[in-house]
């Protein structure tokens, strides 16, 4: 098993939410690249176990979880024990979209939103801080461009992202004393899964609003994600990395 990286996380454990593809796929396979067993978790139970075979397959110590984080954060994080006996990172990364407008949305959907994307990055921190004080962790969210360009995606996903940056300044505060860092990225338009089934006139649309030419790929986030959780971020909590090939700076 060789690798293109070093390995800044031997020896350390990273849970890994929203990992079956795109994103959380992409910093699950650079963490692991770089020496860190993974857990994974995600709701789409084929393509999360198709996930950790591929790398389980590739010589990686990865354990897959199931489920909702909404409803399995204490599992996972206790998961993420039996297997590995620590937790050194956590990068709540799952999120889901409503995909209307806001007269077309239920108060359901709404609270299925926020239930996955903000109460479920509470829940996975509330769990594993016990765990990533021992270790002196890390914490790292995923955001969005959509937390401050309202023109992407829906009111719900737009406000939870919004949420999860406010989160995560008061959260670096409270969990610096045990030694634990706490960080967003923010991702722009990144060509995932998700975007598979849109017409090319979308690209040909929003790829000319971005100044560096094109739309960023998962692997861009991971190779930020791999910065902030590496001890060469020792100095940086509170923050937010944006990563969107420019777009906010117009």
């Amino acid at each position: 098993m060789s690798s293109r990286f070093p390995g800044r996380f031997d020896g350390k454990v990273a849970i890994i939410t929203g990992s079956s593809t795109g994103i959380g796929a992409a910093v699950a396979a650079r963490f692991a690249e770089e020496g860190a067993s993974i857990v994974l978790s995600g709701r789409r139970v084929p393509l999360l176990e198709a996930k950790a075979a591929e790398l389980q397959g590739q010589g990686y110590r990865v354990l897959a979880v199931p489920g909702d984080v909404s409803a399995v954060s204490a599992t996972v994080v206790q998961a993420a024990i039996e297997q590995f006996g620590r937790v050194d990172i956590l990068v709540n990364n799952a999120a889901i979209s409503a995909g209307v407008g806001i007269e077309e949305m239920s108060s359901e959907a709404w609270q299925r939103v926020m239930a996955t994307n903000l109460d479920g990055a509470f829940e996975m921190v509330r769990q594993a801080i016990p765990h990533l004080a021992a270790t002196h962790g890390v914490i790292l969210h995923i955001s969005s461009i959509s937390a401050v360009a309202g023109e992407f995606d829906d009111v719900a996903y737009a406000a939870s992202k919004a949420g999860l940056e406010g989160f995560n300044r008061k959260l670096a505060l409270e969990v610096a004393r045990y030694g634990i860092r706490s960080n967003v990225i923010r991702p722009g338009l990144i060509h995932t899964e998700a975007f598979a089934d849109m017409p090319p006139d979308f690209f040909a649309s929003q790829v000319p609003l971005i100044p560096l030419g094109n739309m960023g790929q998962p692997e861009d986030i991971a190779n930020a994600a791999a910065f902030l959780c590496s001890d060469e971020a020792r100095f940086i909590t509170g923050t937010v990395l944006t990563v969107d090939g420019g777009e906010s700076a117009k």
